[in-house]
C-alpha cells in the first residue's frame, strides 16, 4: 500500500489553491456562518482556517501509513487493510457522490472522506471491544469540517462512510478475529489528534451547543 498518489494529489491542490485563492475565497464568504458554529482566533480567522485545512489535508497520508504500521506490528491488518484501501480510493478514485470541485475544496471532500472512515472503524472497536484500535482522535477536527463543508453536502459524505463501512464493521465474526489478534493489553496511545492540526495561537475549536 503506498500513498504517494494522495500526496500528488494534494501538491496538486495546493499549486492550484497558490494560483487561484478559490478555496480562500470560498471561505471569506462562509466566514460569518462559520463564527456561529465555530471559535476562531481573533486575529487573522481565516489564515487560521486555511492552516487548519491544509493540515487536516496532508494528514491523511500520514494517517494511513500509521495504522498500516500499527496493524502490521499488532497482527491484523488483514482486517484493516480494507478500511485503508477505501481511505486512499476516496482520493485515488473520487466516488460519484462528490461535485467536481477543484483544488483544496475537492481534495477536503475526499480527506473528510479518509478521516470520517478511520474514525468509524475506530468507534465500532471501542463499542465492541471497550479500547481504541487506531492511533487516531480526529472527532473534533471533522466536526470542524463538517461545517466548513456544509450541513447538505456533510450529511451525504457522512452516509457514504457509514455505508461503505457497514459492510465489514456489523459482521460479528470480524470481531472475534481482532479480539484474538489484538492482544488484551491497553491500545495504542493518540499521535494524531484534533490538536496537533494547529498551533496554541491559531486554535479552532467548536462552541458549545453544536
Amino acid at each position: 500500500m503506498t500513498t504517494a498518489g494522495i500526496r500528488e494529489t494534494i501538491t496538486a491542490a495546493l499549486a492550484h489553491e497558490q494560483e487561484t485563492g478559490a478555496f480562500h475565497g470560498l471561505l471569506t464568504e462562509r466566514l460569518p456562518a462559520l463564527h456561529e458554529k465555530l471559535v476562531l482566533p481573533v486575529d487573522k480567522p481565516l489564515a487560521a482556517l486555511m492552516a487548519f485545512v491544509v493540515n487536516y489535508i496532508e494528514s491523511v497520508p500520514g494517517s494511513i501509513n500509521l495504522v498500516t504500521a500499527i496493524s502490521k506490528q499488532q497482527g491484523f491488518h488483514d482486517y484493516a487493510a480494507p478500511f485503508l484501501h477505501m481511505a486512499e480510493d476516496y482520493f485515488l478514485q473520487p466516488p460519484d457522490v462528490l461535485s467536481d470541485d477543484e483544488g483544496l475544496e475537492a481534495v477536503l471532500d475526499e480527506a473528510f472522506l479518509a478521516h470520517r472512515l478511520l474514525e468509524e472503524v475506530n468507534d465500532h472497536h471501542i463499542r465492541h471491544l471497550q479500547r481504541p484500535l487506531l492511533p487516531l482522535d480526529m472527532t473534533e477536527a471533522n466536526l470542524v469540517v463538517h461545517y466548513l463543508l456544509g450541513d447538505e453536502l456533510a450529511t451525504r459524505l457522512e452516509r457514504l462512510v457509514q455505508f461503505a463501512a457497514s459492510h465489514h464493521l456489523e459482521r460479528e465474526y470480524v470481531w472475534e478475529r481482532v479480539k484474538s489478534r489484538a492482544g488484551t493489553g491497553p491500545g495504542p496511545s493518540v499521535l494524531i489528534s484534533s490538536s496537533s492540526l494547529t498551533r496554541s495561537d491559531q486554535t479552532i475549536r467548536l462552541r458549545l451547543g453544536y
